[in-house]
């Protein structure tokens, strides 16, 4: 007796049988020691001739039809990222009567201004601008002062600078002022506050006194009526009953 056949007897070991179905089909049978029969169709085991690796079922057909499958290729050619934007019908029709393509606008070779001086409706110009961004001329000269007359809220100083900054000329500062620019204001009649009276008016203080207080920022008897006596003597090395005298001088010249 074989170790098959024992392992058989047994019900517990695994051993396999080959039978022929009645329709010509090999099948084998499986005993896996559990009491569980699996019967597996020889046919549909395959074994692929390239890797060795049995493919069962139908698992070569889907292999077959996902390599004739590529997920990268699409009907589409235009690159990722490059659709191109939805033209108006008043759109195309302006824009095919002039040169400027769409590429053109996608890629921003055109401006506003070139656009307009196509051919183009300004209002229709404009919806281009806003969709592609468009740049509104690729020459500065003048394109600051007509943005500057449709801005709102300048004032006619503001006009007038930008009118001005056309040029370098501006930077000499020696263009004439327009009257609208200029503020007028009215002179005062009189000087608005009294001028200082000068240190040296009161009694006692010389003129090398005055320079002396001057270097302590005391300039005028108005000044000098508030200081701190004791602070001034201290920092100018004065006798501070000379400091007190001139303080109570200014005080009663300015009474």
């Amino acid at each position: 007796m074989s170790k098959k056949d024992v392992a058989g007897d047994s019900g517990t070991g695994v051993g396999s049988d080959t039978e022929t179905t009645s329709d010509g089909t090999d099948c084998e049978t499986l005993d896996l020691g559990l009491g569980i029969d699996i019967d597996i169709a020889l046919e549909a085991v395959e074994t692929d001739a390239e890797t060795g690796v049995e493919l069962t079922f139908d698992e070569g057909d889907l292999l077959e039809a996902a390599d004739a499958t590529d997920p990268h290729e699409s009907d589409d050619d235009t690159p990722a990222g490059t659709e191109r934007e939805p033209l108006e019908t008043d759109e195309r029709a302006q824009l095919e009567a002039t040169d400027i393509d769409l590429d053109s606008l996608q890629e921003k070779r055109c401006s506003y201004r070139m656009v307009v001086e196509a051919g183009v409706d300004e209002a229709v110009a404009e919806s281009l601008r806003r969709r592609f961004s468009l740049p509104w001329s690729f020459d500065g000269d003048g394109d600051l002062e007509r943005r500057s007359s449709a801005v709102r809220g300048l004032g006619a100083a503001e006009r007038e600078w930008i009118a001005k900054s056309g040029d370098e000329g501006w930077q000499t500062f020696e263009y004439d002022e327009s009257p609208i620019a200029a503020v007028a204001r009215e002179k005062p009649t009189e000087r608005p506050w009294p001028k200082p009276t000068p240190v040296t008016a009161v009694t006692g203080v010389g003129p090398d006194d005055a320079d002396a207080l001057a270097d302590a920022g005391i300039c005028s008897a108005e000044r000098l009526a508030t200081i701190n006596a004791f602070d001034v003597a201290r920092v100018l090395d004065l006798d501070v009953v000379h400091v007190r005298t001139w303080r109570h001088n200014a005080r009663e010249l300015l009474a």
